[in-house]
């Protein structure tokens, strides 16, 4: 596996790409191309802690089924001046990321329309962000690129923050020294931010046809982000038709990751229900890398209706 990390900017070296790749092995007689998974762990915009459960790890996980697998370290505040934390700086660093692959497509061995990303946390809110704005200007003039070339094949969100609205709602009634008041610091510039602004960066409400299909998996008892995040975002894609999955958890409360005890890793009777949303999500992620395993699947009644009327 070519395991090595890249620096996405000219001019910093804090936004990195770390890439599992595997190889083709060389008695194959043409090298192989694999569908990727771009990895956001979360940490609040304050860290993007690479090497935690939301990062290195999780990419593993895919590397092990075939995955191409990256891991991206995008602008935080530990590593870099306020006005280059706020968004859509994020954004644009996820774009970037894509904008790599593609161009290592051939060495990596990628399948450039089989990109899909997955963000945990902070990490769950730009990913949301990214699968609702990737087709707009944002983007597309800022790297003068035709918008296609942006557009992931699915997002999968783990405890992500989706709607502001009900995210500070919950905040101002759950007071708590993990609270995302930093976070509001660093994606919008301010502590408080009114509602206007909150709606601005709220994945939920930028949901329309151009967006990918998403999967979503939270716990209700999270203490952090609140679930109604994750209901919130799937009513919209409900609304909109646009393909999802939503797993609630009962237990997990937040930062579950792969479901693995954080403090004693190597316990497995502590390992959560949780745990089940990776083999949940590589299930979804196989109907939209091969849609024919589902053809049956989608339809069947109004399949079994045009034979009775025939």
């Amino acid at each position: 596996m070519q395991i090595e990390t890249l620096s996405l900017w000219d001019d910093r070296d804090d936004v990195t790409l770390t890439t599992f790749v595997s190889k083709t092995p060389e008695i194959m007689p043409m090298p192989l191309v694999r569908p990727a998974v771009i990895v956001c762990p979360g940490g609040g915009y304050n860290t993007c802690p690479r090497h935690g459960d939301e990062g290195d790890p999780v990419a593993m996980a895919f590397a092990m089924d075939g995955y191409q697998a990256f891991v991206l370290e995008y602008s935080v505040a530990a590593t870099a001046p306020l006005e280059k934390t706020l968004f859509p700086a994020q954004v644009r660093d996820l774009g970037k990321a894509i904008l790599t692959i593609r161009e290592h497509a051939r060495e990596w061995e990628v399948d450039v329309d089989k990109i899909s990303i997955i963000g945990f946390s902070a990490g769950g809110h730009l990913c949301g962000m990214y699968a609702t704005a990737w087709y707009t200007p944002v983007l597309s003039e800022f790297f003068h690129e035709a918008p296609e070339v942006f557009k992931p094949l699915t997002a999968m969100l783990i405890y992500p923050v989706a709607d502001y609205v009900v995210q500070e709602a919950f905040r101002k009634s759950h007071p708590s020294p993990l609270g995302n008041v930093d976070m509001n610091t660093h994606v919008f510039g301010t502590a408080d931010p009114d509602e206007e602004l909150q709606k601005k960066y709220s994945p939920a409400y930028y949901v329309s046809e151009h967006t990918v299909p998403v999967f979503i998996a939270a716990a209700r008892d999270d203490g952090l982000v609140t679930a109604q995040n994750a209901l919130a975002l799937a009513v919209k894609l409900q609304e909109q038709g646009i393909p999802y999955e939503l797993h609630m958890f009962e237990y997990g409360d937040h930062g579950f990751s792969l479901g693995r005890n954080l403090i004693q890793p190597y316990r497995q009777d502590k390992a959560h229900a949780c745990a089940q949303w990776l083999p949940m999500a590589k299930t979804f992620l196989m109907h939209h890398i091969a849609p024919e395993t589902t053809e049956y699947e989608t339809g069947v009644f109004a399949k079994i209706e045009e034979m009775r009327r025939a």
